[in-house]
């Protein structure tokens, strides 16, 4: 055990520090109890229990948040419900709190290693959230459409389970019904004691019967289903070949030759089903339709679908696209990486908590916010930044007016190159910064850049009408002849 205060070893019996003389046996009590949470919650996992577990380990981590064990277990129990997100998100603070010899750096590195099931986590998500929004707006066959997909790319996904029974539920239906009564029987073997699970089968209590023609005709149309479709029934890792794509851009294909033969064999298979997809649509419109309907079990007759499914898939591919220019080119002052961004946003939140506001907006400013793939990291980069961006933007523009007026640190020289490199930087913080936008006017006015100059006083009088800078940036305006 480690002293709270000093950071000492000391023997868990002692009642005292040796070092630092620091009464140790309420943080003895507080760690026993966070270490008898976290064994309970490792025996309601072993059982799969998981909601369970997970409540148990969210009472240790309030007792300590240092117990880097029960974080990394809340993590794996994340990742085996299809939460990859959560999952990173723990082990990524796990790691923040005891950077050497912590499993979190094994589960981070399995993931990452990765790329293609990555991805597929990252389509099941957007998917999934895809198929709620649609679920809010009324458009149930849509969502069901969406929920399908992410079923079949990671049938561990309580939630999007979950959803996809509660809409069929809602059609009234009793072949539908059953469906909903077999998803729910298969993630009921995930977490036993899930309630909505739980209360979905209670529900669907009249589908138990296993010699109800319904369920048996149900099991023989989706038997049929997979024997017809395009593509075969297997095991979640076998879908790893069908998204490589985001690795590699077409105009960099030779390079992939000198990457490890699976990384190639991916790719390759993303080429040739793209052209596939696109050659049927253009030259049979309605055996393109019927493959989309056996694939995607969706009962819809209107081409139109057909075409939307086209669309969806040309945008995706051109997020790909997008994202592969971004991992090649992008701003080398942004991290980018999820392990880089959170590591970032902590060490941001580490300096912000000990009054560095200044060294907080520093690192806050590198990070790209969409990266961030959760609503709570970003209200928690939101909280920082609102506490520490007026700070920054002050102190660069008073040190860029120093800098200019040859006071301060800069007395009895003006420098316009750095007072125009400090208010910049204060506009990195605060754009609206009208201070810095008129003393930028001024050093560009002071090194003869007449029309640099005007065009930061033009900004003040169109975009600030109302700032107290108007009028004396008219008046420069009429030294320089406008």
């Amino acid at each position: 055990m480690n002293c709270p205060r000093c950071s000492a070893a000391v023997a868990f019996m002692k009642k005292r520090c040796d070092n630092c003389g620091q009464d140790l046996r309420s943080y003895r009590r507080t760690v026993s109890m966070s270490n008898s949470y976290y064994n309970m919650a490792l025996s309601q996992a072993k059982v799969r229990d998981l909601s369970g577990a997970i409540h148990s380990l969210k009472q240790s981590l309030q007792f300590n948040k240092l117990n880097t064990s029960a974080r990394n277990l809340l993590g794996l129990i994340y990742y085996e419900e299809g939460e990859i997100v959560a999952a990173l998100s723990e082990w990524v603070l796990s790691k923040h709190f005891q950077e050497k010899d912590n499993d979190a750096d094994d589960y981070i590195r399995e993931v990452q290693s990765n790329p293609s099931q990555l991805d597929m986590y990252n389509q099941t998500i957007k998917k999934y959230n895809a198929a709620l929004s649609s679920a809010r707006h009324g458009d149930e066959d849509m969502a069901i459409i969406q929920l399908k997909k992410v079923v079949n790319l990671n049938p561990k996904f309580i939630r999007a389970n979950q959803l996809l029974a509660l809409l069929y539920m809602k059609t009234g239906r009793r072949d539908n019904r059953a469906r909903a009564y077999r998803l729910m029987r298969s993630v009921i073997k995930v977490d036993v004691t899930n309630t909505t699970t739980l209360r979905y089968l209670k529900e669907l209590s009249d589908m138990r019967s296993k010699s109800d023609p319904t369920v048996k005709a149900v099991k023989e149309e989706q038997d049929n289903a997979r024997k017809a479709s395009t593509l075969p029934d297997v095991e979640m890792d076998a879908y790893k070949t069908i998204t490589p794509y985001k690795e590699e851009r077409p105009s960099v294909l030779p390079l992939v030759n000198v990457m490890i033969g699976i990384i190639i064999g991916l790719a390759v298979m993303y080429f040739l089903i793209i052209p596939h997809m696109r050659a049927n649509l253009a030259s049979n419109a309605n055996e393109n339709f019927k493959q989309y309907s056996e694939n995607q079990a969706a009962s819809d007759s209107d081409v139109s679908t057909l075409k939307n499914q086209n669309q969806s898939l040309q945008k995706e591919v051109k997020e790909l696209e997008d994202k592969i220019k971004d991992l090649q080119g992008g701003d080398p002052s942004q991290v980018s990486t999820i392990q880089d961004v959170y590591d970032t946003l902590l060490d941001a939140y580490s300096d912000y908590q000990n009054g560095e506001k200044l060294e907080a907006a520093e690192k806050l400013v590198k990070i790209n916010v969409d990266r961030l793939t959760s609503d709570t990291s970003k209200k928690f980069f939101e909280t920082i930044q609102k506490e520490t961006y007026p700070d920054a933007t002050q102190k660069y523009f008073e040190n860029g007016r120093d800098a200019y007026n040859g006071e301060g640190e800069y007395s009895g020289h003006r420098d316009y190159d750095t007072a125009i490199e400090l208010l910049n930087k204060s506009l990195s913080f605060d754009k609206d910064n009208t201070d810095a936008i008129y003393f930028l006017g001024r050093c560009y006015q002071q090194t003869s850049d007449a029309e640099k100059a005007k065009t930061y006083y033009n900004q003040i009088i169109e975009d600030y009408p109302d700032s107290a800078r108007v009028a004396e940036a008219n008046r420069r305006l009429r030294e320089l002849g406008q």
